[in-house]
């Protein structure tokens, strides 16, 4: 690789950053580094930046801190400023860091220099960083940007920080991972199978950890801490691990891809397919689980309403299981990995009189195996990615379809809009996942609405055939600016990723119904408001679902429900709140989200568990003391 390029120092960034530390004496200052095509220097101007912000954070100086960010520039960090999430403007970060104290991060420095790079369509300079705290080790990303090109005179747009691992106590992974054989003269003559029968049977222990749901959240959050040396039970209700995902429509398929959906420590393989089906991705989990070595009881629930005591920190909690004894065990940890979805949402307009065959979208089986259906009339009702993917199906095997749209809906296409949105990031020949995440992660959630406004618009601009089609047709798109990633961060539904069926509405193959509310069902169809009767043979609503929130009231308790905070969508930095961070409930957690959000984030609530079981963190620490101080964030 050619050698860097100089770092020459100029003296207006120089006062400027003089000015920022002056008390700290023999400070290292940034110097001015300008980047072009013709120069490998971006590795260089990245840790100039990083050596002086080290020394503003050496020195304890809040100012020397925030005169490092543009005033557009952000700090989003995880678990290092304190124990949350945080998207700081830098306005804010004086009065975050006086209220919470400056963290004592040390050894910031570029790593992975090859990767530094000047972004010109961005307009920004990006490298991947880590850094110290006393406890721990962390990761962490910049994007630098200067005042006009070539200026050098480098501030941050965005700063990430996030508490990686706690030292002395890393993940049993890479150069930490266990031996695997005991070698030599033992006196006992169990091999691995049977240390994993009994790990799995807790017959004289209770776990660390209890979490409710077998999913791909719940999979990945307890790799996560088994990894860390965490006792994790998973309990699920259904036979295998997977039925969730075998037991839903016959052809669905995942949306996103394959990119994006690895799972933590364990990849797909090159071979697997850009859109996973839902019988191989369950079947996966089904492996996952146990190359993971996770401990899972099947066919298990646990009684609702658990208690917590606050002495002992405990959750006494009582498993139900079929074909086994229950068992009531003590665990200072409680996780619900049900889904992001809540408890299927169901109209309340009135629906007894109606003879023919109705069920929610989350029951539906599909068409495959009823061959009687075909030449039928059948009503989907929502218009949203399971609608559509069952409208098409309907439509594919015969039956006389039409869709109800009550409102409006986001559409992209898959072609123009997934590889538009994961560009440089989930792709073939990307960085590797684990950057990937760390990049995407970095970006605080209102950032990347800006971001994918301009993006959005682009992708619409090459759907306009389709899209001018379906609103030709009848349907009322949703121009929602933030785009597809956006509408399911803060609304969590109210797209379709269009596959194929944009295109069967279009052309009128599948009939629409828009814009009027549901009076009642009739005997043999639908009566809507406008007085329209719709006949039917088979209703799906395809209605969407409540909050976790609900699932929280049926598995739990009302109490526990009544007491989380808000659950998804936005709190004021932009984060979402409620799910991977402090829920509201002292140890009760929330883990949901799609496999990517799954992969990233059950690192990071593994780590708070983690940190709360060594001691260096309580609850003290955490939101619920923010909140009766009138924390801003709530």
């Amino acid at each position: 690789m050619p050698p860097s390029a100089d770092v020459h120092a100029q003296h207006g960034v120089l006062d400027t950053l003089k000015q920022a530390i002056s008390h700290v004496e023999h400070a290292v200052l940034p110097t001015r580094t300008a980047i072009t095509a013709n120069t490998y220097s971006a590795a260089d101007a990245a840790q100039a930046f990083c050596n002086s912000l080290q020394a503003a954070f050496d020195a304890k100086d809040a100012d020397g801190i925030v005169k490092h960010f543009r005033d557009d520039g952000w700090w989003r960090d995880i678990l290092t400023v304190d124990f949350d999430f945080n998207s700081i403007k830098r306005d804010q970060i004086k009065g975050h860091l006086s209220r919470y104290g400056i963290p004592t991060i040390q050894n910031l420095k570029v790593v992975k220099p090859n990767d530094a790079q000047f972004n010109k369509e961005a307009g920004w300079l990006q490298a991947y960083t880590s850094y110290e705290t006393p406890e721990g080790r962390g990761k962490g990303f910049l994007r630098l940007k200067e005042s006009a090109p070539g200026a050098g005179d480098w501030q941050a747009f965005t700063f990430f920080t996030a508490l990686w691992e706690i030292k002395g106590h890393e993940e049993h992974a890479g150069h930490k991972r266990p031996l695997g054989a005991e070698h030599g003269l033992h006196e006992s003559s169990e091999n691995w199978l049977d240390r994993r029968q009994k790990q799995i049977k807790f017959e004289h222990e209770d776990p660390t950890c209890l979490i409710v749901g077998g999913g791909q959240n719940g999979l990945m959050l307890a790799a996560r801490l088994t990894t860390l040396g965490v006792k994790t039970l998973i309990v699920e209700k259904n036979p295998r691990i997977g039925d969730s995902w075998r037991r839903r429509y016959h052809t669905l398929c995942l949306h996103d891809p394959v990119w994006a959906d690895h799972f933590a420590y364990m990849q797909f393989p090159k071979t697997w397919p850009i859109y996973t089906p839902k019988d191989k991705l369950a079947n996966y989990m089904e492996e996952y689980a146990s190359q993971m070595e996770l401990n899972v009881w099947l066919q298990s629930t646990i009684e609702r309403d658990p208690r917590w005591d606050p002495q002992t920190k405990r959750w006494t909690v009582k498993v139900l299981r079929e074909g086994a004894e229950d068992r009531e065990m003590k665990v200072p940890h409680l996780v619900m990995a049900t889904g992001f979805s809540g408890e299927p949402r169901m109209p309340t307009f009135p629906m007894d009189e109606f003879k023919g065959e109705i069920s929610h979208s989350s029951k539906h089986p599909g068409c495959h195996g009823k061959p009687e259906w075909s030449g039928k009339k059948a009503v989907v009702v929502g218009c949203c990615n399971s609608g559509h993917d069952i409208a098409a199906d309907f439509y594919e095997h015969g039956l006389d379809t039409t869709i109800v749209q009550r409102s409006s809906t986001y559409v992209m296409s898959s072609e123009h809009g997934i590889p538009g949105l994961l560009k440089g990031v989930y792709e073939e020949n990307g960085p590797p996942t684990d950057d990937a995440d760390i990049m995407l992660t970095s970006l605080p959630l209102d950032v990347l609405e800006q971001f994918h406004i301009s993006a959005t618009e682009d992708i619409a601009v090459k759907d306009k055939v389709i899209l001018d089609d379906l609103q030709k047709a009848g349907f009322k798109l949703n121009k929602y600016p933030g785009g597809l990633f956006l509408k399911y961060f803060r609304d969590g539904g109210g797209y379709y990723i269009d596959v194929g069926c944009s295109r069967l509405i279009a052309d009128g193959k599948i009939k629409i119904k828009q814009g009027v509310e549901i009076e009642r069902l009739t005997k043999d169809g639908i009566l809507f408001k406008d007085g329209v009767e719709l006949k039917a043979d088979i209703i799906i609503l395809a209605t969407g679902y409540t909050s976790q929130r609900e699932t929280v009231r049926r598995v739990i308790s009302s109490d526990v429900a009544d007491r989380l905070g808000q659950v998804w969508g936005a709190d004021k930095q932009g984060e979402i709140p409620g799910v991977w961070r402090y829920s509201g409930v002292p140890h009760f957690w929330l883990m949901s989200g799609n496999l990517f959000q799954a992969r990233c984030f059950s690192k990071h609530l593994a780590l708070q568990i983690h940190m709360i079981e060594l001691g260096l963190r309580t609850h003290a620490d955490d939101p619920v003391a923010y909140k009766h101080a009138a924390d801003p964030r709530f």
